[in-house]
């Protein structure tokens, strides 16, 4: 029923043109959007094959795992190395060529006739493989840089093509050549601690770690129960309090103890018991490190050298 009929009058002209009012708590209800639908859309909205396979890879940034094609980037670096080799020679060639008969043509760059028109050709075409050489050793530089993929991410990125059948068999072996694999994954702070708690999370994974540790956005990427998304920043907030309490630890349980060896100085060995407490905290604060950070070899040194 319409609004204009419920109270009995029927609706004029001048009424269905007229602007429409939000009094009624009817009209302000219909004017608001849905707030049910999803923010992202799943990945069962994306058919089988490449599209679902995109989808996937696009949910978490873990799944950006590609080819590097490292023997195809030495193949083209060595033909095209091999190409400018065989046009250093011909310019070597025609240098000596001339060197004898036209030696004029060796002394300057402004003669302008058809004696030198051979030899400009010749470096344009120098100059255009050069580049193209160049072009290709920046890009496989740039390729090069790129981190490696865990073995867990490349695990779940072989299983989602293996249980889904996303494509034909031919054409999702690569993700099993593991040098030639890269990801887009950024490399930030992230090392062994990180890996072994997204692996402890799914391992004991339940409805109180999903509630904990999983946004609404991310339990909107799939409805397969077989697949959890991990909120990345709420495991780096437990990750920075793992790694802030152990360097708090590692601060005060020195001192507390050396502060009570200090007012208990019967023992005669209180100076190697001294010299024990700070070793043994030197080497937790460096192990601290090299597993909790991916903090480097010069900047171990300089910490614990702190």
């Amino acid at each position: 029923m319409e609004e204009g009929s419920a109270g009995g009058h029927q609706p004029t002209p001048d009424d269905q043109h007229a602007s429409p009012t939000f009094n009624s708590d009817a009209s302000t209800l219909q004017e608001k959007p849905a707030r049910n639908s999803p923010a992202l859309p799943i990945m069962r909205d994306y058919p089988r094959g490449y599209p679902n396979l995109a989808a996937f890879q696009n949910s978490d940034e873990a799944y950006t795992i590609y080819r590097r094609f490292g023997l195809l980037q030495s193949r083209l670096l060595l033909y095209k190395q091999d190409k400018l080799r065989g046009l250093e020679a011909q310019l070597k060639h025609m240098d000596d060529a001339d060197s004898g008969c036209q030696p004029d043509t060796l002394t300057t760059n402004n003669l302008d006739d058809s004696r030198t028109k051979p030899r400009r050709d010749l470096f344009e075409t120098i100059e255009k493989t050069f580049n193209e050489y160049v072009q290709l050793l920046t890009s496989a530089q740039t390729v090069m840089s790129f981190n490696k993929p865990s073995r867990a991410d490349c695990g779940s990125v072989a299983n989602h093509l293996s249980n889904r059948g996303q494509l034909v068999r031919r054409e999702q072996k690569w993700i099993y050549q593991k040098e030639d694999l890269i990801t887009l994954r950024s490399g930030r702070e992230r090392a062994w601690l990180d890996t072994a708690l997204e692996h402890l999370l799914k391992w004991i994974n339940c409805g109180c770690i999903e509630y904990i540790f999983c946004s609404k956005e991310s339990r909107q990427k799939s409805d397969d129960p077989n697949e959890v998304y991990y909120d990345r920043s709420r495991i780096l907030i437990l990750v920075n309090t793992i790694l802030t309490a152990s360097i708090l630890a590692l601060l005060i349980v020195p001192v507390y103890i050396l502060y009570h060896l200090i007012n208990n100085v019967e023992s005669e060995n209180v100076y190697a018991i001294y010299i024990g407490v700070l070793l043994v905290a030197t080497l937790a604060f460096s192990a601290d490190l090299v597993l909790f950070t991916s903090a480097r070899r010069h900047e171990i040194l300089a910490s614990s050298a702190a």
